[in-house]
């Protein structure tokens, strides 16, 4: 099990059933329009030595997402996304998918993960000037069972996901850090305090000469 608490949806949850394998890196956009989280799984393969069992379980994969119906594709949808695509990086063994969901804000979504989590927490989104700034903050104690979550299909480490602007720049972050002008990524180092968790991030808009 790997616990990863972040806006993006990481909540501790087991990696769909330790029989397919694979690489996953996620990276949610933040544009003024509207949010695209973006995830991309490669070398999807079974580790089922027995070649029956490996082949059923790559199939129902195969099948799955062509018919944009895999867990990932699932998850999304039950945390509200407004649409939904999958594109085909690799149709050969081992495969490789790219999958999209299209959120109204950030805001929204974070919102959408913490009720999945069944977990107390609330989520904001202010605009001050040409600085926009976000933050959430969740009772960790309150969680549920991680069973039948919608972001099961969507944790993998924290070095896989990054928060990405399409315009603008980062101006500060907490439990987050800043890579460079238009990239946070998780900070590993961020604990709760007293079982609360909170996470902020602003970025200004392009031009912006605002203090923060």
């Amino acid at each position: 099990m790997r616990v990863i608490a972040t806006v993006c949806g990481l909540v501790a949850a087991a990696l769909c059933g330790g029989c397919l394998q694979k690489d996953m890196t996620q990276s949610i956009y933040l544009a003024p329009g509207g949010v695209v989280w973006s995830v991309i799984e490669r070398d999807v393969r079974s580790d089922t030595r027995e070649p029956a069992g490996r082949i059923g379980e790559e199939s129902d994969y195969f099948l799955a997402a062509s018919a944009g119906n895999h867990p990932v594709a699932q998850a999304l949808r039950r945390l509200g996304a407004r649409t939904v695509t999958t594109t085909w990086l690799r149709r050969e063994r081992p495969y490789s998918v790219m999958t999209e969901g299209r959120f109204a804000d950030i805001r929204q979504l974070a919102a959408a993960i913490v009720r999945d989590a069944g977990a107390q927490g609330d989520a904001t989104l202010s605009h001050e000037g040409c600085v926009t700034r976000f933050a959430v903050r969740v009772d960790l104690s309150s969680a549920a069972e991680p069973d039948d979550q919608a972001a099961d299909a969507l944790v993998a480490d924290l070095d896989g996901y990054r928060i990405v602007l399409t315009e603008g720049r980062f101006v500060s972050a907490d439990g987050f850090r800043i890579v460079d002008d238009a990239v946070a990524v998780p900070d590993a180092g961020k604990t709760a305090r007293d079982g609360v968790l909170t996470l902020a991030l602003a970025w200004a808009a392009e031009g912006c000469v605002a203090k923060w």
